[in-house]
């Protein structure tokens, strides 16, 4: 049986995405934190948030979107060393749009960068990152405007490579 084919496609984040950002990230932190954190930490995190901060950031390619022919699902950012951002329409998890988007965010991070890919998750998302290979390493906070959230530091490893002594050639390949 053949996989299904993704109903859903990455691609560079463009200025006219900002509205659709705003709201998958107001709705995502709104839906899945609230089990995790107060209404009161919740609203003052997203306290004064509008699209326009989402402008910048994509105008220098810095956020990746998941689109469907229905329009924006999610969206992503990286740097060299860091996971920045994984967010999904609530409406759309399940359907491997987060693991697309991480898995994008992890090679961006990866170039020009050796040592592990740090991320600081929300607690409802240390299940999903520690799904995907990254391992607790410190609990903190962040401050948001007045509010301080709890969040968990991770760590994924730096892929070890082995030689594989092949009869007609060395090869390197990642251990997995």
């Amino acid at each position: 049986m053949k996989p299904a084919a993704r109903s859903f496609r990455l691609r560079r984040g463009q200025p006219g995405d900002a509205p659709r950002l705003h709201e998958i990230h107001t709705s995502a932190t709104r839906t899945l934190c609230a089990p995790y954190y107060e209404t009161s930490v919740i609203d003052g995190w997203l306290q004064g948030r509008n699209p326009a901060i989402y402008v910048p950031l994509l105008e220098r390619g810095a956020l990746f979107v998941a689109e469907s022919d229905a329009g924006v699902l999610g969206f992503g950012e990286a740097a060299p060393g860091s996971v920045v951002a994984v967010y999904v329409d609530p409406l759309a998890t399940g359907r491997g749009i987060g693991t697309a988007i991480l898995s994008y965010a992890i090679e961006v991070a990866r170039r020009d960068h050796e040592g592990p890919i740090r991320v600081e998750a929300t607690l409802n998302a240390r299940s999903f990152y520690e799904r995907r290979g990254f391992k607790e390493t410190h609990r903190t906070f962040v401050r948001r405007n007045h509010v301080e959230i709890a969040v968990v530091g991770m760590e994924l490893p730096e892929p070890q490579l082995s030689v594989v002594h092949d009869p007609d050639e060395a090869l390197l390949r990642p251990v997995v």
